[in-house]
């Protein structure tokens, strides 16, 4: 029997799990939560941490373990790296070096600057300099370690007071280079490739949005867009195309976060070699008919895919929609109760995956989990959000409201509509 253990309970997981039970896998979840979406989905559980790699190595011998994954979760990937290399098992990530580079922000930036891909101006600070040259930085600014992902460390300045706090904040969770770099300030996209036998072939794109009122990098909102995608393919896709393979990423899926700046062009903020977080690429199922996460699972079960097997490079606008409802929290606590979970998942075209469940204890402005959603256009897809608003409740221990909702459907109404007018209005 073919036989898959997954490291850790994170975002993506839990589609795994059922990907894995369609190919007839016999599915084996390991961490330290006691219980999880993903592990009660599961065919078994193990209480072992995903570092403690010994012991991980021995069960997975005695099991007869075939094939390894994980979901979008850089921590957990690292521990399946040296779990695969221990047990000989495929992993499309498995060179070191290549690794390090799609972690670090630094020499993603690098890279970028050796294909000459666009990217925001930056300051060549350290420890020993950075209040000296404080004097000298043009604000506004933003901040951040190179080697954290999910808005960790980061923060935006405006004066060298604000500067030095969070250069100091970023140094405090961080024992790599330091990022000072000018502020962009525009619209967000995250877009996503499908890589094999070396070549890369642009899978999806889209748009970012956060609730009104709430912090501007919160973004609840992501979405398939055809909004500047036109743009993208002609200006910017061939560079990232090339960052991806000076990078060395030769298969699996790969993605860049881009922002289209106040200045009408486009910079590369940074890239990732695994599952995004947000999971937009399994509602995107349903808009392209590419299966991400069976494209990886066939790689962690040691096929190698070829240039034939890529999908067609997107090269046209979207009709129907993907997204993915990221669920924020309005501040720390406890969950003390979630409602409506049950309804939104008979709901067509939408999926739950959220790792967190009543008694999980919760930071400031994190993600709990989120919501896959697929629609047939923008009118479907705004209903199908007003729908969700209304049925869903997560509250805290006191039973105050914990979350933020995403209702700004007019933007996305109208993201759509001059999405479709740039393609089908061009000359």
């Amino acid at each position: 029997m073919k036989k898959l253990l997954i490291l850790g309970s994170d975002f993506g997981t839990i589609s795994v799990v059922r990907e894995a039970h369609r190919q007839g896998y016999y599915v084996i979840v390991a961490d330290l939560m006691e219980e999880s979406p993903t592990k009660k989905e599961a065919d078994e559980a193990w209480l072992i941490s995903t570092t403690a790699i010994d012991e991980l190595e021995q069960k997975c011998h005695e099991t007869g373990i075939t094939a390894i994954m994980f979901g979008a979760s850089d921590f957990n990937i690292s521990n399946a790296r040296v779990l695969c290399k221990r047990l000989g098992l495929p992993i499309y990530c498995d060179d070191d070096i290549t690794w390090e580079v799609v972690r670090d922000k630094r020499a993603f930036k690098k890279l970028c600057a050796e294909v000459d891909a666009p990217i925001a101006t930056d300051y060549e600070l350290n420890d020993n300099n950075y209040k000296k040259a404080a004097d000298s930085i043009l604000f506004p600014v933003v901040v951040k370690p190179s080697d954290k992902s999910g808005n960790r460390g980061m923060n935006y300045c405006s004066s060298k007071e604000e500067f030095i706090k969070a250069y100091q904040a970023a140094r405090e969770i961080s024992d790599r280079s330091i990022i000072v770099e000018r502020q962009l300030v525009g619209e967000e996209f995250n877009v996503h490739y499908a890589l094999a036998d070396g070549e890369a072939s642009l899978l999806y794109f889209t748009a970012t949005h956060h609730e009104p009122g709430q912090p501007y990098n919160l973004y609840s909102f992501k979405c398939t867009t055809s909004n500047h995608l036109r743009q993208y393919i002609k200006e910017v896709n061939e560079s990232v195309v090339e960052v991806i393979k000076k990078a060395g990423c030769k298969e699996g899926i790969a993605w860049v976060d881009v922002m289209r700046d106040q200045d009408g062009k486009f910079y590369l903020l940074e890239m990732g070699y695994r599952f995004g977080g947000v999971m937009t690429y399994v509602p995107y199922e349903h808009v392209s008919g590419f299966n991400t996460v069976r494209w990886m699972l066939d790689i962690a079960c040691g096929k190698k895919h070829v240039k034939t097997d890529l999908p067609r490079p997107l090269s046209q606008a979207y009709t129907s929609m993907a997204a993915s409802y990221h669920l924020f929290t309005r501040h720390a606590g406890t969950v003390g109760d979630m409602r409506g979970l049950d309804e939104i998942a008979n709901m067509e075209g939408v999926f739950i995956d959220i790792p967190k469940r009543i008694g999980s204890s919760v930071r400031d402005k994190t993600g709990i989990g989120l919501l896959g959603v697929y629609a047939k256009d923008a009118d479907e897809m705004c209903q199908k959000i007003t729908e969700i608003n209304r049925l869903l409740s997560v509250t805290d221990e006191k039973g105050r409201n914990l979350i933020i909702k995403f209702d700004d459907t007019k933007a996305i109404l109208q993201e759509y509509r001059d999405g479709l007018k740039d393609f089908y209005t061009a000359v």
